[in-house]
């Protein structure tokens, strides 16, 4: 198994999952609790970055190594899936008027771009010996 696949993957995740930071505490703001704001991006985000430090941290050499790396993809794209699942009602929401796109897609773009990561993960890493 390619060490740099895993540290590209890696790396990508580092960055979807510090995106997925963002969005309560920078940019356009939406009418939403902070607890609200917790559960859609800050724990996710901080799901995607550990899972994807513990990965650069793990090397490649260990036994089942593979599976792990496949189990890691699985679990940043199920990240994703959270945060694009969340954020679904706000992407209605935008489309009857109710809340501006700027707002709509500076929240619902980070998790989308998680969920693209992971799946790229998880399809690197499956079936791999």
């Amino acid at each position: 198994m390619p060490a740099a696949a895993v540290r590209s993957v890696a790396a990508a995740s580092l960055i979807a999952g510090a995106w997925a930071l963002v969005p309560p505490y920078r940019g356009p703001a939406l009418a939403t609790e902070a607890s609200v704001e917790f559960v859609d991006h800050v724990v996710p985000g901080m799901a995607v970055l550990a899972i994807a430090a513990a990965c650069l941290l793990a090397g490649t050499r260990r036994v089942g190594a593979t599976l792990a790396f496949l189990l890691a993809g699985l679990g940043v794209t199920l990240a994703g899936f959270w945060m694009t699942a969340t954020h679904w009602p706000l992407v209605l929401q935008a489309t009857r008027g109710e809340v501006p796109w700027g707002s709509t897609v500076h929240h619902s773009l980070p998790g989308l771009a998680v969920l693209c990561v992971g799946g790229f993960w998880s399809a690197r890493f499956w079936g791999d010996d």
